[in-house]
């Protein structure tokens, strides 16, 4: 009789434990489903996108055709009234107004306090960003608290190519 009250209890032990731990193995694997999911949604939003440019603003700066305005990141070109605005606004204009650009967005920095979007414009294959300052007609620009952005050693390289040329606003 004791041996059937033990056989019962671990029985009845098992059954519970069986119970809890399922439904606990469960909710593991939907967390790391939920998890994959996450992390596919944030790697495709770094995929580069296509779309067409229907208006440069200045030389950092485009409409899409989609409506939203797409501002190069890590760049600053001139200002209206700044020397060498007319010269990005053109140079701009001539690789991309009309075209079908695609761009990549940083990890953490997608959007500006002015609610346009923030990234780097490929045309042709062609980094506009790095471009521009190859080209002495924009300035790198970098947060010291920020982390490295990626294109930051290529950005770096072209302006100090145009600063020892003197190049634009050089």
């Amino acid at each position: 009789m004791k041996n059937k009250v033990v056989l019962g209890i671990v029985v009845m032990a098992l059954m519970v434990g069986s119970f809890f731990g399922g439904s606990y193995f469960e909710r593991l694997k939907k967390e790391e489903e939920i998890s994959k999911y996450k992390i596919q949604i944030a790697q495709d939003s770094l995929k580069p996108q296509k779309i067409l440019v229907t208006e440069v603003s200045d030389g950092d700066t485009m409409k899409l055709s989609d409506g939203k305005t797409f501002r190069l990141y890590g760049v600053n070109a001139p200002e209206v009234k700044e020397p060498f605005f007319d010269e990005a606004k053109v140079f701009t204009e001539n690789l991309v107004l009309g075209k079908e650009i695609s761009f990549e967005q940083e990890a953490n920095y997608k959007v500006d306090k002015f609610g346009r979007s923030l990234g780097y414009a490929f045309v042709d294959g062609v980094n506009l960003n790095i471009e521009l300052v190859k080209n002495g007609l924009a300035r790198v620009v970098l947060y010291e608290k920020r982390a490295k952005i990626k294109y930051q050693d290529e950005l770096l390289s072209a302006e100090k190519l145009a600063k020892e040329e003197k190049l634009g606003v050089w």
